[in-house]
């Protein structure tokens, strides 16, 4: 019996000892899983904080070292030059388009930061456009402004809407308006002081100049490929000829080289094109007799149409010499076309 009770007396107190101890274990495997769905938790939340961050580093500013002072510099200098390889236009004429642009409420704000001033913004949108590849890059725009690449995009987007709400003031062309009527008669006689009376009619004047793209397109890519070897989208342009200004050939398009006004314009058609085929599309070739009268006419290369209102150069045939008379004419074609 004693050891009977001595066996059941340890049984008891092991008992006991053994659910005191299964106690404090549960007790501290239930802080130790509360601790780990904390850090659960708060690596979530890092995780969350971090997706949302604009920075995985620290941010560090890109060197600045603008070069628009080279611009006044070039202008004081008269090297026009260099100016037109930057902005692909005349001091004159950026001085023009600062003044139709700078009212446009586009160009302000209610910002306690204010914009950029109105010629520095035309100034960053004409080096980006007429350049293109590696050299029209926002960031290489950017470096060469000494401003960010979003202050650049900024820019263009101001200065784009800008211009395109001046397309219908500033592309049009009516022989009945005095003003058009003016710009005309400009256009006669400078003709007819480098030419002859007879020769005052053609006053304006129609050529191409292709855009070339940066590579070749990925959708009919050998479409955009133009007899320079280059990928490209064809445009044309019709210039009224002034006292003092060459024409102006920029796309297939109707325009006035003096004040760089567009009249008509054909644009977007692949390079491929014959010059002709995409001179055929311009409103000027469906509809002459809204530009030009009865004795008016417009000059071009051998490339395109002869017309009784497109006076172009006789053709060199491979059979026979061309007359002289041709080649005389053709002369004095080219001093007034080119």
């Amino acid at each position: 019996m004693l050891s009977d009770s001595s066996l059941s007396d340890f049984t008891v107190d092991t008992l006991l000892s053994l659910l005191e101890t299964s106690e404090a274990s549960f007790i501290a495997g239930l802080t130790l899983s509360h601790q780990i769905l904390t850090f659960e938790n708060t690596i979530v939340a890092l995780t969350d904080e971090v997706e949302k961050s604009c920075y995985l580093a620290a941010h560090t500013k890109a060197p600045r070292a603008p070069q628009l002072q080279l611009l006044e510099e070039w202008c004081l200098n008269n090297d026009l030059k260099k100016f037109r390889r930057k902005l692909r236009v005349d001091p004159d004429v950026f001085t023009s388009l600062v003044r139709k642009l700078e009212n446009h409420p586009v160009f302000s704000n209610n910002s306690h930061n204010p914009q950029l001033p109105v010629s520095v913004q035309l100034t960053i949108f004409l080096n980006g456009v007429s350049h293109y590849g590696n050299g029209a890059t926002m960031e290489d725009v950017a470096e060469w402004a000494g401003v960010s690449i979003g202050t650049v995009y900024n820019c263009y987007c101001r200065v784009m809407i800008a211009l395109l709400q001046l397309h219908d003031d500033v592309i049009h062309f009516d022989p009945m308006e005095p003003e058009d009527q003016q710009e005309r008669d400009r256009a006669k006689q400078w003709v007819e002081s480098c030419s002859c009376p007879e020769w005052r009619g053609g006053f304006m004047c129609v050529d191409r100049s292709p855009f070339n793209l940066f590579q070749k397109p990925g959708w009919h890519g050998e479409g955009f490929y133009d007899c320079k070897s280059h990928y490209s989208l064809s445009a044309q342009v019709c210039s009224i000829l002034w006292l003092g200004h060459d024409i102006l050939t920029i796309v297939k398009v109707v325009i006035l080289p003096h004040n760089l006004r567009i009249v008509d314009y054909m644009i977007g058609v692949p390079g491929s094109l014959h010059d002709s085929n995409v001179f055929s599309r311009t409103c000027i070739y469906g509809h002459p007799e809204m530009f030009l009268g009865a004795d008016e006419w417009i000059w071009a290369d051998s490339a395109y149409p002869s017309l009784p209102w497109c006076v172009v150069p006789f053709k060199r045939s491979s059979m026979e010499l061309m007359p002289n008379a041709h080649k005389i004419f053709n002369q004095h074609l080219s001093k007034v076309r080119i």
